[in-house]
């Protein structure tokens, strides 16, 4: 996990979009249980760029994405980009 450097946790985890295990997940929404613990959805660092950008995206994934970018560990290509 990269959250040690300042960052956000990012580490392996399943990807909302994907639907597959990622080794660059992230939080990107918090889901409440009525009955029971909630559940944390996490996205690919891509995905998760997606959600930030849009209107009603929570304010500490913007964060958490500026702390990536400022941190320099993010991709700076789209890994499901062909080009």
């Amino acid at each position: 996990m990269s959250g040690d450097a300042g960052g956000p946790p990012v580490g392996r985890g399943w990807c909302v979009d994907c639907e597959r295990y990622v080794g660059d997940a992230m939080a990107v929404a918090y889901a409440q249980g009525n009955s029971g613990p909630g559940k944390v959805l996490e996205a690919c660092i891509a995905h998760a760029r997606e959600y930030a950008a849009l209107w009603f995206a929570p304010q500490w994934l913007k964060d958490d994405i500026a702390a990536l970018d400022t941190a320099g560990t993010a991709p700076d290509a789209d890994p499901r980009d062909p080009a």
